[in-house]
């Protein structure tokens, strides 16, 4: 290598003439520099461990459940290969026999498992009970009054009104016990009259009658004689509704009609209907029925005003309202066919029926409506036609179905 020419002589020459360095800055200035970089970093790094913590935390938050779900899984399989290793036999021997901290959790498991077993069986239990019960005693959950219903007891009907000056039928039950205290039904009939809640039901006070109820000497007709000042006159709606309510209340007692009187023995005179002698029953009258809820207070099976001539109107009729107050039993998009036979009236649906897609009580309301009309038309049995379920609480639908009794059931005690 090349020696430097250079001596030190010359360097230090050389040095002393480069221009002198000199820094203006006061130390406590170049001081707060310094401490602030060595201060910055610092900040930051005192954050980390909590950052880090605050991550881990939220990262087992979220995969916590999987864990859980994939542990659960993995000790059912271990419990599942344990017994069925267990059951072969002696001889067998699982390779990896659970330890003894799993078959703990295992025993466990299986104690938990086998209570919860237990409580399902005994509420299966306790339902299967109730519903052995229910269907010994043949009774349904149903809007109407059927025979099965009777079991010895006896019914009386009554219109009862409502504020919106609609009569609507409805059957009360009594005990034979109380049928047997009086001298004939019609001493019952106002004795219940008397108890009916109508308020509660969602009706006006309008029982028991102004006037004294009696049977002829041939029991073939019902006496009513009113008072001279009673109250069922004045307005048509008035007089519609005591018309109404007396045919409601005597049209299923197997009388020909009610005979009114006033005290001095004539028939009496309305300021609409004029003089008013009879009201005949036992007639076909093709009445439509509807669904009507008095005052928001439950719902009952109406029927409409006006008489169809025939069976064929009265179901057609019942697609379309008299009013805003009644709410149609069939669905708008359900068409009924009609045949009349000698057994009765086939009701066709032109679209299958599932009974289970509609709410229960709509459900009802369908069937039973339909049962009345045909009653009211003189009919004692339906067979419906095209529905999918064959049986549907207590109804039978692959024969005909006997007509109710009386509709809106109703209990003292409700």
């Amino acid at each position: 290598m090349k020696k430097s020419d250079w001596n030190d002589r010359e360097v230090e020459d050389l040095l002393k003439k480069l221009p002198k360095l000199n820094d203006d800055r006061t130390r406590s200035l170049i001081y707060s520099k310094v401490e602030k970089e060595r201060r910055a970093p610092g900040r930051f790094k005192r954050y980390v461990p909590v950052i880090a913590a605050l991550a881990a935390l939220f990262i087992v938050v979220l995969l916590a459940p999987s864990l859980i779900t994939q542990m659960s899984g993995e000790d059912s399989a271990m419990e599942g290969a344990y017994s069925t290793d267990s059951s072969a036999g002696d001889s067998k021997v699982a390779e990896d026999p659970p330890s003894a901290e799993s078959k703990a959790e295992i025993t466990r498991d299986d104690g938990s498992t086998e209570e919860n077993q237990m409580q399902m069986a005994e509420k299966s239990d306790k339902d299967n009970k109730e519903f052995t019960t229910l269907k010994e005693e043949g009774k349904h959950e149903r809007l109407s009054l059927f025979e099965e219903d009777i079991d010895g007891k006896y019914y009386y009907s009554y219109g009862l009104v409502s504020s919106d000056a609609i009569a609507v039928p409805v059957s009360v039950l009594a005990s034979a016990e109380m049928e047997e205290k009086q001298t004939d039904w019609v001493e019952q009939y106002e004795d219940i009259s008397r108890k009916l809640p109508e308020k509660e039901w969602g009706f006006q006070d309008y029982f028991p009658i102004k006037g004294d109820l009696s049977l002829s000497e041939n029991k073939e007709n019902v006496l009513l004689t009113l008072e001279d000042n009673h109250p069922y006159s004045g307005s048509s709606a008035v007089e519609s509704n005591f018309y109404q309510s007396l045919l409601y209340s005597f049209e299923d007692r197997g009388v020909k009609g009610i005979t009114l009187l006033t005290e001095d023995g004539s028939a009496p005179e309305f300021s609409h209907y004029g003089k008013l002698p009879s009201i005949p029953l036992n007639r076909a009258m093709h009445r439509p029925f509807y669904s009507y809820s008095p005052d928001g207070k439950g719902r009952y099976l109406v029927p409409g005003s006006l008489s169809g001539g025939n069976i064929k109107q009265s179901i057609a009729a019942m697609k379309e309202t008299p009013s805003d107050l009644y709410q149609s039993v069939i669905p708008e998009q359900l068409s009924v066919n009609v045949t009349e036979s000698d057994d009765g009236v086939i009701v066709t649906f032109s679209e299958e029926l599932d009974l289970h897609s509609m709410k229960e009580q709509s459900a009802q309301e369908l069937i039973e409506g339909i049962l009345l009309t045909a009653k009211s038309s003189g009919y004692q049995k339906v067979l419906f036609q095209n529905i999918r379920q064959e049986t549907w609480n207590g109804f039978n639908f692959t024969e005909p179905l006997e007509t109710p009794l009386a509709p809106n059931k109703k209990n003292l005690n409700e």
